[in-house]
């Protein structure tokens, strides 16, 4: 989708958490596909909005969005996937809860439904030169799998769940307002429609474990403090066959000696003696790139930039280079030689002599403009 979407949404940029949920809220009771009917419009713009929200309800994904536009796809995040497991529907329904479900659509039973795994984090950290160019990583990661002893039904091996006697297996209660039938979730079970008589003693009933787990990724160059890298699948995992979460791997990057960054800008500051600075002279300067000569105009003041084109950081959505700045600094040596400070001694003798008689030509101008 190519709109924006605080534009699909209706919503300005600044717009807080709350707010983004309200106009939701109601574009999804507008065009929700139970109310419609078949209308094609209708099912488009509900797919845009749930589109929209599932990026900007997101506080991860909308500081993406924000930074990227609709370019974030390439920080790791794939706009197709963008709904994961669930899909729309599941987005629109657990937001709203049960009430509206059970208004337009009947009762739905949660017992089997497939529930997509919780998205987990891990920091990554990297030197400054794997950022700047890029790099493949191995890290060991922490998530939640289903526990391989009881296959993730949460079961003593031998025996299996029985239906909830709360719900009759339903995964929800029901209850009478006015006129109205309200569906929630069984408090008893979870929505499962399940209970567990005796419990896994590996997983303690959950049907799950914590696992470490040794994984690859191919960190792309550009990527900067805070960055997110997402591989799919490698979150916690699934319930009732849903699909596992995704890992979101954020980005730490090490100081480094040399080099400074500024967005895709390399900074080096370099000291060079006086006799360069009055003189000029070619010195090497280092870059990421390898060494490079840069010319040293006689002159040189201390403070000066210079510039050395496509010498620094690869941007991580346009694929542009950005430059080297190198400042250089006019090194004054806190010790020197007897025969420096001789030489020292007759340059500034010279220097003197040479502003006094500059001095002297500049009052006798004076001097003749009032004759």
């Amino acid at each position: 989708m190519s709109r924006d979407y605080y534009e699909v949404l209706g919503v300005p940029k600044g717009a807080t958490e709350a707010e983004i949920k309200k106009a939701y809220r109601k574009l999804a009771l507008e065009h929700h596909p139970d109310r419609t009917q078949g209308d094609k419009v209708s099912e488009e713009k509900f797919k845009e909005i749930n589109e929209a929200y599932s990026v900007l309800g997101n506080p991860e994904k909308r500081s993406q969005y924000d930074m990227f536009g609709h370019n974030f796809e390439r920080m790791g995040i794939n706009q197709d996937d963008i709904f994961g497991a669930q899909g729309t529907a599941s987005i629109f329904d657990d937001l709203m809860g049960d009430v509206f479900s059970d208004f337009f659509g009947g009762r739905r039973n949660s017992r089997n439904r497939k529930v997509r795994g919780k998205d987990v984090e891990s920091i990554l950290e990297l030197a400054f030169e794997e950022a700047v160019l890029g790099t493949d990583k191995e890290f060991t990661i922490k998530r939640t799998g289903v526990c391989s002893v009881c296959g993730g039904t949460g079961a003593k091996q031998g025996t299996k769940p029985t239906p909830c006697r709360t719900c009759d297996g339903s995964g929800q209660v029901y209850y009478r307002q006015g006129f109205l039938t309200v569906t929630k979730t069984c408090h008893a079970c979870g929505g499962s429609g399940l209970e567990i008589q005796d419990k896994c003693r590996d997983c303690s009933g959950t049907g799950r474990v914590l696992k470490e787990e040794e994984i690859s990724i191919h960190v792309p160059p550009g990527v900067d403090n805070d960055s997110v890298l997402r591989i799919q699948g490698k979150g916690s995992a699934g319930y009732n066959g849903g699909s596992s979460g995704d890992l979101h791997v954020v980005i730490k990057v090490k100081e480094h000696p040399v080099f400074k960054r500024d967005d895709q800008n390399i900074i080096v500051d370099l000291f060079i003696t006086y006799s360069q600075a009055v003189l000029g002279d070619t010195i090497k300067v280092p870059t990421l790139y390898g060494d490079e000569d840069l010319r040293l105009p006689s002159g040189t003041d201390s403070g000066k930039e210079f510039v050395l084109k496509h010498k620094g950081v690869i941007s991580p959505y346009d694929r542009r280079k950005g430059d080297q700045l190198v400042r250089v600094h006019i090194e004054v040596p806190k010790h020197i030689t007897e025969r420096q400070r001789q030489i020292l001694k007759e340059f500034d003798e010279i220097s003197v002599d040479e502003g006094k008689n500059a001095s002297k030509g500049i009052f006798n101008k004076v001097k003749d403009l009032f004759q």
